[in-house]
């Protein structure tokens, strides 16, 4: 099993986290199903060998034949592979996707949907280039050339700021105390949300608020769960582990026993 990360070109970096390769030719060596947890973000698929099987929540694996995009909102994902395989991702920031394509990002919440929908034959044929690209190297920097001529056709207003504020805040400040932050109204805030993120301002701040309680569990240094949803800013414990199951479909000490599991981290 092979992963590696790719340095990203620095007109991309402000809307793109991370660009990042996945390989494997013995699907046992990967072991159980990987648990992804919902974040609020946007991530586009490439694969160049045999795809990998995703499902959400309550649903059926199933794999993906081709490219796709997928947005994680309030459902886990699962992966495996069922023969060998192999992709390129690139995973935005929270505030990066929509700058890509007109489609809103809410059309495809908590689903995955083929980046036909997004660029029509475009995507069919940078699927084509990929599959025969001769090595990494040129697969990364067809997708990051694909990106940039998207970027420049679809680029709106940024919205780094209010989102980032959120995330600044680690889920726990009032729409009330964003919007004089930000200097924009309650209505401007929840536009700008469910066109760039696909979910509500105060959506985005539970899946932070939530993402932060991953990693204090991660992290250790506490003694009880009441410590550490007091320190993420739940109401009480059993609020927490209420909100904490409905994201992760387990509670938070079944969490900390799962063995394959990911998450994003915050960060501002």
């Amino acid at each position: 099993m092979r992963y590696e990360e790719f340095p990203i070109d620095p007109r991309l970096a402000p809307y793109v986290r991370l660009i990042w390769q996945l390989e494997i030719d013995r699907p046992a060596d990967f072991g159980a199903p990987e648990r992804v947890m919902p974040d609020g973000i946007v991530e586009i698929v490439f694969p160049y060998r045999a795809a990998f099987d995703l499902r959400f929540a309550g649903e059926p694996f199933r794999t993906q034949a081709e490219s796709f995009a997928i947005s994680q909102t309030k459902r886990f994902v699962e992966i495996r592979p069922e023969q060998p395989a192999g992709f390129l991702s690139v995973r935005f920031h929270p505030w990066g996707a929509y700058h890509f394509f007109d489609l809103p990002v809410s059309a495809f919440a908590d689903r995955a949907i083929g980046i036909t929908e997004l660029w029509g034959a475009e995507a069919t044929e940078i699927d084509e280039r990929l599959a025969s690209a001769a090595s990494t190297d040129h697969r990364v920097a067809l997708v990051q050339r694909f990106l940039l001529r998207h970027l420049h056709q679809h680029a709106k207003r940024d919205v780094r700021p209010v989102v980032s504020a959120v995330w600044a805040g680690r889920g726990q400040r009032s729409i009330a105390d964003l919007c004089r932050e930000t200097g924009v109204t309650e209505r401007t805030l929840e536009r700008t949300f469910r066109s760039a993120l696909g979910v509500s301002p105060k959506q985005f701040a539970r899946l932070t608020r939530f993402l932060c309680a991953c990693d204090q569990l991660k992290q250790g240094g506490w003694t009880t769960l009441g410590e550490v949803a007091h320190a993420v800013g739940y109401y009480d414990q059993s609020h927490f582990n209420a909100e904490f199951k409905g994201f992760a479909g387990v509670c938070p000490t079944g969490f900390l026993k799962h063995e394959h599991v990911a998450y994003l981290d915050v960060d501002s």
